[in-house]
């Protein structure tokens, strides 16, 4: 049982108790929509609000993939042939060494394509939280209105992100434990940066750890589920490189990937909001009447 959650309710879950001065609104009960007493609830209210949102976030998700494909496909093939041509003269020279400079210019294309794409992506990712926000709050499901707010709230996505990114290099350096670690942790940045102004790294450490086994749970559930599609699609990627060759491979890992991130962003975004208000009703008091308002 949590610290603090200490009403038993008639299906035996535990909820938070009353906290002296805070309406009783405030306090997650068996009817929130988003705070779970447990794993099976937090699945029930991921697959209840994935039914709410899916329409208008799949139609976010395939319009920000459209540019995206648009754009990493052609940097991906770019790369690949100057990383040919890079091979093939160096095979040629063996005891030289060749020009670089066309190599380079392919990495920074495909570098520059990375960001702008990245981008799009936390832009999408942050309007589907509000969209989410907005059904569980049970106002109107509007793919405009949460725009407004993603597009406010994409500064300090992009920063915060550019540093949860160079928190996982540092992580890298030391071990692949750490990297798993890291990343489970700052899994529900975007909902942190998009629900709370100001807070960023630091809160993700702090919700994670208010109830370590109820944040891995959840983490490592959506995580785990990723990984298994990404394994798939990667096995479809290289026979598809195998059997179809270098340019036709690279055209179907990108609409892969593409897919990939279109379901994600609608199913995976969901859950990770609803992970986001286990961890924070672990840590406080808190319930979906927190974000009702605008």
């Amino acid at each position: 049982m949590n610290h603090g959650w200490e009403n038993l309710d008639g299906n035996g879950h535990y909820w938070p108790s009353q906290t002296p001065g805070v309406p009783s609104s405030f306090h997650a009960g068996p009817s929130d929509p988003l705070v779970s007493p447990d794993f099976s609830g937090w699945c029930a209210r991921g697959t209840a609000l994935v039914k709410l949102i899916w329409k208008p976030a799949l139609l976010l998700h395939v319009i920000v993939a459209v540019p995206t494909l648009v754009i990493s496909l052609p940097a991906q093939n770019l790369l690949e042939r100057e990383q040919s041509t890079f091979t093939i003269a160096l095979d040629a020279r063996p005891t030289g060494f060749p020009p670089v400079g066309d190599l380079a210019v392919a990495v920074l294309v495909v570098l520059l394509a990375a960001l702008f794409t990245g981008a799009l992506y936390l832009i999408a990712t942050s309007a589907t939280v509000q969209l989410v926000i907005q059904a569980a709050t049970g106002r109107p499901v509007e793919l405009g209105n949460a725009l407004k707010v993603a597009l406010r709230r994409t500064p300090a996505l992009f920063g915060w992100g550019v540093l949860a990114m160079l928190l996982s290099v540092v992580a890298v350096l030391f071990c692949i434990l750490p990297v798993i670690y890291v990343a489970a942790v700052l899994a529900v940045l975007p909902v942190v940066v998009t629900v709370e102004r100001g807070a960023g790294i630091g809160r993700c450490f702090q919700l994670f750890h208010a109830d370590f086994g109820v944040s891995a749970g959840r983490v490592a559930t959506v995580y785990g589920i990723a990984l298994g599609a990404s394994f798939a699609l990667l096995v479809v990627s290289t026979l598809a490189h195998a059997g179809l060759g270098a340019t036709a491979g690279s055209a179907t890992e990108v609409i892969l990937n593409g897919l990939f991130s279109v379901a994600f962003g609608v199913v995976g975004t969901t859950f990770l909001v609803t992970t986001y208000a286990d961890m924070r009703s672990r840590k406080e008091p808190f319930s979906t009447a927190y974000l009702t308002a605008p």
